[in-house]
């Protein structure tokens, strides 16, 4: 086919929609948005899959972690504040 034969079949299937009453033109482009949507989701759902796959793992190692209670900073500041004390009431 060439172009004007596809020009020219565009051309009259524009003018048929324009000939057609309201309800069916909603209808015609709920259509088309619907199909649009699918194919949408259907290449983001795709793209979610790849990445999900493709994810590298994370690194738990808590071997090197080290914890702590807080009871020895609560330690020193009790000492610290008794030593202040001690230096205080000496003055």
């Amino acid at each position: 086919m060439n172009i004007k034969k596809i020009k020219e079949k565009i051309a009259k299937f524009i003018e048929y929609l324009r000939g057609l009453d309201d309800k069916n033109k909603k209808t015609i482009l709920w259509v088309i948005v619907v199909i649009l949507g699918i194919i949408m989701a259907f290449f983001w759902i795709k793209s979610v899959m790849y990445k999900l796959e493709h994810l590298e793992p994370i690194n738990l190692d808590f071997s090197q972690v080290e914890v702590s209670t807080g009871l020895e900073n609560t330690q020193n500041l009790i000492n610290n504040s008794l030593n202040n004390t001690e230096i205080n009431s000496v003055k």
